[in-house]
């Protein structure tokens, strides 16, 4: 042999240590890719969360109701209507005038000058028993049909808007975008000439413009609304299929299982850090002019309401997809749970295969298409979240635990339909 020339044994080991070495590059390759595929679609997934959220409240007016719709009932918003309206009608019925001129008049014809001086309690007591009215008026049933109402017809119009339609509803005129709420102020006029303050009879049915959007460009907006509704409908599928890319590319499937949700999770807890924050720093900011911030406060969380609700719930479903995967691990307290797992699922299996001969052939049928069924039901119910848009933590125990409950059962039938059930 010359000199330095390799043996055949150390070739071999030569040989065994590269391929472990190329072996070792390319799971890390692998890893790389999957963990890229898992952080975009952690991001995504969170963003869609968002996007259907927002075409949802933008683009489908029985949504928008159903989320503004309780704001009728809540007493801090009450009690800031009922003094807008009771401002309007005061100021637009000239109250204060009225009863200077009738003094004045009295004065005239003799009666004590100091009657000029009893105006402004007057004025005040006209002005609080006409917020009393208005505010009994706003816990009716009447007052919650009309504001749904109100609500329906001005989102109605808001979509048309901005999907570049014309509403008879709305007035859009330069860069504003506007719905009219006298309505209201007709109905509350209405309520009080009803019980006796004939005064407010004087006031006309007049237009109030509530400012819905201001913008410098509308075609822009437009053009943004489309894409909402794309990002909103298709966003929530690439998402899925990318986190089930990054599972399958990972050399590890389950520890991919656990890298993606824990990614997942992680983008939406900061989401929802972002969103309370926002929300501190928006009601610290308000400007001077707004009367009840309590009242602004309450509308700021009824329309976020079900986008927190749908973050919160995503959530949950990320730390039941780690938990389940730590389960499946090599763990001890993993093992012990599969250990106890696998006692109850072989007692059941031999059970169920007194029933007959057909459970076993039921379970030699499964057994062939055992894993993919297995992954089908969870994707089945990942996909029946996306199209639910707004599950509940409740809805997410259910499915997990009937999920579970069917995975135990083919197990069972898969076990049966062996002669000797798996032990381990």
């Amino acid at each position: 042999m010359v000199e330095g020339e390799l043996t055949a044994e150390e070739r071999a080991e030569l040989e065994r240590l590269r391929a472990k070495a190329g072996g070792s590059w390319a799971r890390r390759g692998r890893w790389l890719g999957a963990c890229a595929l898992l952080l975009v679609a952690a991001l995504l997934g969170t963003i869609a969360v968002v996007a259907v959220y927002l075409r949802s409240e933008v683009l489908d007016t029985n949504t928008y109701v159903q989320t503004v719709a309780p704001l009728s009932e809540d007493p801090v918003v009450q009690d800031a209507l009922a003094h807008r309206l009771t401002d309007e009608i005061v100021a637009r019925s000239d109250v204060a005038g009225l009863a200077t001129q009738a003094a004045k008049r009295l004065e005239a014809q003799g009666l004590p000058p100091q009657l000029s001086d009893l105006v402004g309690p007057l004025v005040s007591g006209i002005n609080s028993f006409i917020y009393g009215r208005i505010h009994g008026f706003l816990g009716t049933e009447r007052f919650q049909t009309a504001w749904q109402n109100l609500n329906r017809t001005a989102h109605d119009g808001l979509v048309t808007v901005l999907t570049g339609e014309k509403s008879r509803f709305l007035t859009s005129q330069g860069n504003t975008v506007t719905v009219d709420v006298g309505e209201l102020l007709t109905m509350a006029k209405q309520q009080l000439a009803a019980e006796g303050l004939t005064i407010v009879e004087k006031v006309p049915d007049v237009s109030i413009q509530y400012p819905l959007i201001q913008s410098d460009q509308l075609p822009k907006i437009r053009t943004y609304t489309r894409l909402l509704d794309v990002a909103g409908t298709w966003l929530p599928w690439v998402a899925l299929a990318l986190l089930i890319a990054g599972v399958l590319v990972a050399p590890n499937r389950r520890r991919g299982i656990i890298v993606g949700s824990t990614m997942l999770g992680v983008t939406v807890a900061l989401l929802l850090g972002v969103l309370s924050f926002a929300r501190t720093y928006y009601l610290d900011r308000l400007p001077p002019t707004v009367q009840s911030p309590a009242a602004v406060a309450a509308v700021y969380d009824a329309l976020v309401r079900f986008l927190i609700a749908s973050l919160q719930t995503l959530l949950v479903v990320t730390l039941i997809l780690v938990v389940g995967a730590l389960l499946a691990g090599p763990s001890r307290p993993a093992v012990a749970i599969r250990r106890l797992l696998n006692r109850g699922l072989n007692a059941g299996a031999q059970a169920l295969t007194r029933a007959g001969g057909w459970v076993a052939a039921t379970g030699r049928t499964i057994a062939g298409a055992y894993h993919p069924i297995q992954i089908g039901l969870v994707v089945l119910a990942l996909a029946g979240f996306i199209v639910a848009q707004r599950p509940s933590i409740g809805a997410v125990l259910w499915v997990t635990a009937v999920v579970l409950l069917l995975l135990a059962l083919l197990e069972v039938f898969v076990r049966a339909g062996s002669r000797r059930p798996a032990t381990g």
